[in-house]
């Protein structure tokens, strides 16, 4: 995969990831941080869940074609340091 082609990926999986949490703050409100808890606790899917792991493996490959994740820090905002500790454990 080009480095072009892996950073667009990267956008595009962060872009699902954001529409996911931002559907479930909207559906669940106040009840976010304990139903979120809850669906981790689960061994249902969770949909955010795995747009996270989507967004990880995007930034893998990014990283593979030859991507700096300093690059990318400014795009992935609250979500880099999350992002860099799954990729780290795995």
């Amino acid at each position: 995969m080009r480095l072009e082609e892996a950073r667009i990926a990267v956008d595009e999986a962060l872009s699902a990831y954001r529409r996911c949490v931002e559907a479930e703050v909207e559906e669940y409100g106040p009840e976010y941080e304990r139903v979120t808890f809850m669906e981790y606790e689960a061994p249902a899917p969770d949909p955010c869940a795995e747009a996270f792991l989507r967004l990880v493996e995007a930034v893998r490959a990014y990283e593979a074609a030859g991507g700096s994740r300093e690059d990318l820090d400014l795009d992935l905002g609250r979500e880099r340091k999350r992002v860099y500790e799954a990729l780290d454990k795995g």
